[in-house]
């Protein structure tokens, strides 16, 4: 997201003024400017989604009959069943609900004067273990909807009956026990969208990233998303789990608050894979020309070098712009070193600025003597090799500038920002983790290091 998305969530009453003017630098620049927009930084806000499906387990209980018996005649045979099934339970494994529960049963055969057979009926009731399988997936209508099927039935024990011609079990009780389970099948894939439609909290996010928010008199921050996506389902127990990432570009606006045309939330897209989350906030440091003479002056100004013998005194030092995206360092010296290679005046030079990261400073390491020939006066003068090298030396030396705790202030005032209200019931939590610098400009005012900060964030979207 662009420039410092410290403003993105609005009312932040904690911000420090002298803060303020390094974290939205762009605001004065622009300012000074015609408007202009921001390049923008693609982020991925993550927002980890959840639904109980512990609610399918009374619906399921409520229309799937707890036991079951009857008493039918074939060929002859008086055949009486009955089955009890324990509660339902709910396991989410893998991407997939399994539904489990243990069915018990009995059966009696008789014919005629015959004695009867049985097996669970005058003694422990026969056991199976039942299992549903349930797959989900994202619908168009923002809905979690599952495709449930019953896995076959282990009956451990059949009662089978070699002298009646036919195994009881798979002909009378297990066409009962499919029956009854496919209706908690059915039940569940009636019941599952009901219970998991995100639509409303997404339209919530989605509407209340898109208002613009104040960085400045006349500076704004908007946020346009591009599009939404959801990511591979998985869970543990009855939570089902998934994330929703929403793509977002931010750029800046200068002028009257703007008035950005409202998207309508856009068709659900579903993740083939994992999707890469981050926040990526840019914002602009400087350091002005004023800022930098004094930190360079404190380092050499009055200093006294020894030159082949002959003292070489660096009295000031004042940094510039100059062309090319470079910096101007005039330098005031007195050189002593001889009748006609004394020098008292300007030493002019010209580098580019850089930024090194390992310490956080911007350092200008190429500066070299201006080749304009109306400021070689001192070149031309002293023809010394070992003080031209000398004052080259010091002042790459000195033209060193840390902005670490600058950096480190923004940073902690962007992580502080990220854990904000978006609006009612949507809640932004989010860290800047790292710092990384993109280029060093050298405008007409000051040096600027455009960075960017790298983190995560999460959307909390409540009931």
């Amino acid at each position: 997201m662009n420039k410092v998305l410290v403003a993105i969530i609005r009312g932040n009453a904690r911000f420090p003024r002298l803060l303020f003017p390094l974290t939205v630098l762009l605001a004065g620049r622009l300012a000074a400017q015609a408007p202009a927009a921001a390049p923008a930084e693609l982020s991925t806000i993550a927002v980890p989604i959840r639904a109980n499906l512990a609610p399918l387990v009374p619906e399921i209980e409520a229309r799937v009959p707890k036991t079951f018996s009857d008493k039918t005649t074939e060929r002859g045979i008086d055949i009486e069943y009955t089955v009890a099934r324990a509660p339902l339970r709910l396991q989410m494994i893998g991407g997939g609900l399994h539904a489990s529960t243990t069915v018990k049963y009995g059966l009696q055969a008789c014919r005629g004067r015959f004695p009867c057979i049985s097996c669970g009926w005058a003694e422990a009731r026969r056991e199976a273990e039942v299992t549903l399988h349930a797959k989900f997936d994202w619908d168009p209508a923002w809905r979690l909807r599952s495709t449930t099927r019953l896995l076959p039935v282990n009956y451990a024990k059949p009662c089978e009956t070699n002298w009646l011609g036919f195994d009881i079990t798979p002909r009378f009780v297990a066409p009962v026990v499919e029956e009854q389970l496919n209706l908690a099948a059915k039940t569940i894939d009636r019941t599952t969208p009901s219970l998991t439609s995100i639509r409303p909290q997404a339209q919530q996010m989605w509407n209340a990233l898109q208002t613009p928010v104040a960085l400045a008199d006349r500076v704004w921050l908007v946020l346009d998303p591009i599009d939404v996506a959801l990511g591979p389902i998985t869970g543990s127990g009855t939570i089902v789990t998934s994330t929703l990432s929403m793509r977002a570009q931010t750029r800046v606006v200068v002028g009257p608050q703007p008035t950005p045309a409202r998207k309508p939330l856009p068709t659900l897209r579903v993740a083939t894979g994992k999707t890469p989350t981050g926040i990526r906030v840019p914002f602009d440091l400087e350091l002005s020309y004023d800022d930098a003479t004094r930190l360079a002056s404190s380092e050499v100004a009055g200093q006294k070098y020894n030159v082949n013998g002959r003292p070489l005194t660096i009295e000031s030092i004042k940094l510039s712009p100059a062309p090319n995206n470079r910096v101007a360092v005039e330098a005031m010296i007195d050189y002593r070193g001889g009748v006609l290679r004394n020098y008292h005046g300007a030493v002019f030079l010209e580098g580019t600025p850089q930024f090194d990261a390992a310490s956080s400073t911007i350092t200008v390491p190429d500066l070299e003597y201006s080749l304009d020939p109306k400021r070689r006066g001192f070149l031309v003068r002293i023809a010394e090799r070992a003080a031209h090298d000398t004052i080259r030396q010091r002042m790459r030396e000195s033209a060193r500038f840390p902005v670490g705790p600058r950096i480190a202030a923004t940073r902690n005032e962007i992580t502080r920002a990220l854990t904000r209200p978006l609006a009612p019931n949507v809640q932004l939590r989010g860290h800047a983790d790292a710092i990384e610098p993109q280029r060093v400009t050298a405008t007409p005012t000051a040096i600027v290091v455009h960075i960017i900060a790298t983190g995560v964030a999460e959307v909390e979207l409540r009931p």
